[in-house]
């Protein structure tokens, strides 16, 4: 159980970068199929999406287990962010919700906590005086940003395609994700929802782009005020 309980919860063990990049990479595998599924012209593959969809969420779910019965406070990470997110990982398949696709897209926000992990490895290096591992941990804050920013696009892309499902111009999740990307980054989509949970994805799409640029702006500032001004920043 402690080699269950290091891997998931120990930076400092061998097993740790391992298994997280494990899930991380099965994440994107299950994500990827997700969106491709939604589309038309690949319902000659259903069978071969079921399949994967099953094998992950097998995998997710003895990670879920596994997370929960080593981890310090079960109630703490069961009701937590990223525990809720596990969750969600599996129980749109076993409940067979295949139509809530923006559901099982919210997988990818995972990826997120295995960059994290990752990243707070780096800076317990990096303040023992290791700059390539500082240079290392700003790689991976930005890696981290556009990861998110990749995250918001496709959580509005799945659920606008959920929600105006009947409207042509989002007939599939990549469809949605370009609608999304377009709000995100400042542009004007094309195409207006037809209903009133439409809009409200819309407006949340904005306000989520609008949050992302200022996070943008501080990371250019942090940026800046390390490379031109030599100044030191504090984590």
């Amino acid at each position: 159980m402690s080699a269950i309980r290091d891997s998931f919860y120990n930076p400092q063990s061998k097993n740790f970068v391992r298994i997280n990049n494990f899930f991380a990479f099965l994440t994107i595998v299950s994500v990827l199929f997700i969106v491709l599924e939604t589309i038309t012209s690949l319902s000659a593959y259903k069978e071969l999406f079921r399949l994967v969809e099953y094998v992950t969420v097998f995998f997710f779910t003895l990670e879920y287990l596994g997370r929960l019965f080593t981890a310090p406070s079960k109630i703490k990470y069961a009701t937590g962010f990223f525990g809720i997110i596990d969750l969600v990982a599996i129980i749109p398949t076993f409940f067979h919700l295949a139509n809530l696709s923006f559901l099982k897209a919210a997988r990818t926000i995972r990826i997120l906590r295995f960059l994290r992990m990752i990243r707070l490895v780096k800076m317990v290096r990096a303040k023992n005086g290791d700059n390539e591992m500082q240079r290392d941990v700003d790689k991976l804050t930005v890696q981290i940003y556009f990861l998110t920013l990749f995250c918001t696009v496709l959580l509005f892309g799945s659920l606008i395609y959920f929600v105006e499902g009947s409207n042509p111009a989002f007939a599939n999740i990549p469809l949605g994700m370009l609608w999304a990307a377009k709000l995100t980054l400042g542009g004007i989509a094309q195409t207006s929802p037809e209903t009133i949970l439409g809009e409200i994805v819309a407006v949340g799409t904005r306000f989520t782009g609008l949050l992302l640029f200022g996070l943008l702006i501080h990371i250019v500032g942090k940026f800046f005020e390390k490379t031109l001004l030599g100044a030191s920043s504090e984590e």
